[in-house]
Order: C-alpha cells, then structure tokens, then sequence
C-alpha cells in the first residue's frame, strides 16, 4: 500500500492553510473560479475543519469488528475518527509505505495477462522508480478537489472579487467572516455544519441557497434560505435566485458544492477517466472497471456509509481476485452499467447511493461476498474477513441519521456529553418478522427517498418498520 502522507487517515488528516491570499496574483493569474478556489490550497489538502463532526452516529459509520472506543460522543469528531483510524490500520501497518505518492499507473501485457506498472515518487528519500504488479486498487477518495456549479457570473466574481469567492475545501473556521455579509451556497451536510458555524462570527442573517433542501436542513431564525442561485451580480456585490429574488451587499461568497472525482495517475488508461468531473465512471458495481477487471476502486459512490460500504467492497474484490468470485464477462458488465445510466443518468446521479440505496447496495455486495465457485472451494478455501450485513436496527439508525444529528446540534455546547440516540429520545423496538413482499429495487429506494423527504418524525420511524422486511431480506 502506497500513502502519500506520513500517517493514516486519508481525509481525514487535518491541514491548516498554508498562507494568506494574495490578491494581486488572483487577479493576474486566475481567469475561472476554479483557479481561485484552489489557489490557496496546501499540499495534500483535505476538507476537514475546526470543530468538525460526522455526520453518522458512531455505530453506525464503525468497521464492523471494530467499535469506536467506549465514551466517544454519538457523532465522532474528527480527532476522534482519526484516533479509531490509527488504531484499526495498527494490524496492516507494516505493509503500508508512506511518503509515496504514486503518479501514473498504467497497463502493460505479459504474455497472456495484464500487468500494471505503477510509478512512485518517494518523498524521502526523493526519488522515483516502478513498480509492477498483478492488480491495483484506486483508494484515493474523491474530497480533495472541488466541484463548482455551473452559475452565471460565478468566473466574472471571482475575477472582480478574489479574496471573497470560498468554497468548503478550503474551508477551516468561521474567523474571517466576522461581520460580513455571507452567502453560503449549497444544502449537503457540510453546508449546513459550515453554515451554523459562519452564522456564530458573520453578519446577521446568512444567506443561504440550496436547489434542494438537506436532510440535515434547520429553519433557524438567523438564517435567510433561498432557493437554487441562478446568478452572480459583480457589478452589485448580488446574488439573483430562483424565485426572483435579490441580495446585494455581499461581501463573501462560499460553495459547499460538493467535489470532483481526479485520477490523475490513470491518464493511461483508456477509456480515459483522469479528466476532472462527476461523471459516469466505467465501472462494475462501483468497484471493477469494466475494461481492465484487475484494476478497482473502493468508494467512488457518495451519500454512504463511508467505512462498511468500503469494508464491502473489499470483500468482494477480494474474493474475485482470489478466485472464489467470477466476474461476468465485458458485455454483462457494461450492460449493468447502461441500465444504471439510463434510470439514474451518466452525471453525478450515477454514484449517489443515497439512503436506502447504500444499504440496499451493501445488502447485495454481502451477500455476492458470501457465494463461491463451488461446493469444493467452499470446503477448501478459508471464508476470509466477512462484513456485517445490515440488520433491521442498522437500517433504522441509516435512515434516522439526520433526525438523530439534528437533534444532538441542538444540544449546543452540551452535545459531546452525548453518547447514545436514547439521551435525545430515539428508540428502536425490535419487531417480528413480517410476510417479505418481492419488490424491485430502483422502485423501492424511489418511493422511500421520497417519502422521508414529506413525512412527519414518527411517520418516518413507522414507515421504516414497514420496510424493513425488504431490505433484510
């Protein structure tokens, strides 16, 4: 395994900003928002912040044969989720080589296999050399590059007003927005915890767009919600919405839009999936890329369970390329693909396991982890590490997640002193097993992602009840 940082912990390494922005240089040399949002980011950024928590009540976000440490707080903090990272990579340590960054990796043939070749620049010492090797696992997330929407004036902004245009990655604390007039622009998780945050130092009340509004929204009186912003006003300092409306005077502007996925060490592999964007990637079921099998990836999907999605997902391309699993051949897998294209689009709609989707796609890699060529590999070949597959307790939690943070942000500063759903007045009731009723997947994840959105708390918890049958089943 190659790291290129010196510790574990991937995204979740804080990196304090390296320097102060320099506004002249913005304005000679950035001709897009893009350049702007970026040009102040340090080596190996990430998006973690001051005061950062998760957005998944710890039990639920955990390894399934590792628990967060007794005492931690119902939604981890960051320091909290690195300590529980360190402590499960402490058995694969000594496999890991860091201060490696790999820069390109590309196909080659020997013989009647594909082998790739991996370069790596080795920090210390420096030096860059290759490697070889029978398969390799793109594991590099996809939270350190930001996605900007597409807006009208957002370019002219950033040109007119540099030091003003922000976005979440570059994100750290709310000090440098006291007294401004803030227009915070998207509805994710991050948003609205970066949100809440700004409002505490920014001038009265936040501005805030959202096309949609988040699970994890709150009406608080000391923000204004508007709807999708259509256009950036330069020549006014404004900001022009969906509905018409207009605020003027705006001193920042900060995007919490999401981000891009980046291969840059893939531009050797065709079809090509280096370019920066939210795109269809060629993938089967997420992990396998279609036209070089033996070159994978571990969450590419969004709005998921990050940690036993992942563990899934190991699972399986363990056993596949072990060969305990088979892969069906290149047409079936770009059919699977096509078909998830034409319900779901080739754009960021793809990869977004929101909600049931996640625990419907874990479901399926559990038991595709659990299946074997035949009767004698079942017998002679080890079962290896098996994921926890979801029970009706973890669906509850899944869906119940944003309910269950909102509630513990309302705890204020008192909120760390919690450390189960139960202290804010959550509960689940386990229940017999009813009568599985056979109901196709998309249609499913469709109705129950649109009922969560328009039913009341105890709605929800009853419609979970009702469901439950199907995702455990």
């Amino acid at each position: 395994m190659f790291e290129q940082r010196n510790r574990v912990g991937g995204g979740w390494n804080y990196t304090p900003l390296a320097r102060a922005v320099n506004t002249n240089g913005y304005q000679q040399s950035a001709d897009k928002a893009i350049d702007v949002a970026t040009a102040n980011l340090p080596d190996l950024n990430t998006p973690m912040y001051e005061g950062l928590e998760s957005n998944l009540p710890h039990m639920l976000m955990q390894f399934s044969d590792v628990p967060f440490a007794e005492g931690t707080q119902l939604f981890a903090s960051r320091e909290n989720v690195m300590e529980y990272l360190e402590n499960y990579a402490q058995e694969v340590d000594h496999l890991i080589k860091y201060n490696c960054e790999v820069i390109d990796v590309r196909p080659k043939r020997d013989q009647k296999n594909e082998i790739w070749e991996v370069m790596i620049k080795s920090l210390n010492p420096n030096d860059v050399h290759v490697e070889c090797f029978d398969a390799v696992v793109a594991a590099n997330g996809h939270c350190d590059w930001p996605l900007l929407p597409d807006i009208e004036g957002l370019d002219d902004w950033s040109r007119a007003f540099p030091q003003s245009l922000h976005h979440s990655v570059s994100y750290k604390n709310p000090l440098s927005f006291c007294g401004k007039r803030v227009l915070l622009v998207g509805g994710g998780p991050s948003g609205a915890d970066i949100g809440n945050q700004i409002s505490t130092k920014c001038k009265r009340p936040l501005l805030r767009s959202q096309t949609v509004k988040s699970p994890y929204h709150t009406d608080e009186p000391y923000i204004r919600d508007y709807p999708g912003l259509v256009a950036l006003i330069p020549a006014q300092r404004a900001a022009r919405f969906a509905d018409g409306s207009i605020e003027r005077d705006i001193d920042d502007v900060v995007l919490c839009t999401g981000y891009t996925y980046r291969f840059p060490f893939l531009e050797a592999v065709h079809p090509n999936i280096e370019r920066e964007g939210v795109v269809a990637l060629p993938l089967y079921q997420h992990i396998f890329h279609v036209q070089h099998p033996t070159l994978a990836f571990i969450e590419t999907p969004e709005m998921i369970v990050p940690f036993p999605l992942a563990e899934c997902q190991a699972a399986v391309l363990a056993r596949v390329w072990s060969g305990r699993l088979r892969l069906p051949g290149q047409h079936d897998m770009e059919k699977w693909r096509d078909q998830v294209i034409s319900e779901r689009g080739a754009g960021r709609r793809f990869h977004a396991l929101e909600p049931p989707l996640d625990l419907e796609y874990m479901k399926e890699m559990y038991d595709w982890c659990n299946e074997t060529e035949n009767e004698e590999s079942r017998e002679k070949v080890s079962r290896g590490k098996t994921p926890k597959r979801c029970d009706d307790k973890s669906c509850w939690l899944r869906m119940m997640a944003a309910d269950i943070k909102k509630a513990f942000n309302a705890r204020g500063a008192q909120r760390s002193m919690v450390k189960t759903y139960e202290e804010l007045g959550f509960g689940f009731q386990d229940r017999a097993p009813a009568a599985r009723v056979p109901v196709q997947t998309h249609k499913f994840c469709d109705y129950a992602t649109s009922a969560f959105a328009h039913h009341a708390l105890e709605d929800k918890r009853q419609l979970l009840l009702n469901n439950f049958e199907y995702l455990d089943g």
